[in-house]
């Protein structure tokens, strides 16, 4: 939903890594630095690392996202 939510409000585009498979493009380049903070909301309970890089990034969470 994070990936979604960032395709829908701030330009961001699906991508391909040859290392790691897909990809989240945010401004023509990667985001390498959303995993840690999708892996500390999950794993440890903490939505702040997340929330800041979806500020920081210029994603809307209140936007409701759209599924094709």
């Amino acid at each position: 939903m994070v990936c979604c939510a960032a395709v829908d409000t701030a330009e961001a585009a699906p991508g391909l890594d040859w290392l790691d498979g897909p990809a989240l493009l945010v401004g023509g380049e990667r985001a390498a630095d959303l995993g840690p903070r999708v892996l500390a909301l999950v794993e440890d309970g903490d939505p702040e690392p997340l929330r800041v890089w979806l500020s920081r990034t210029g994603v809307r969470p209140e936007k409701p996202v759209r599924l094709v």
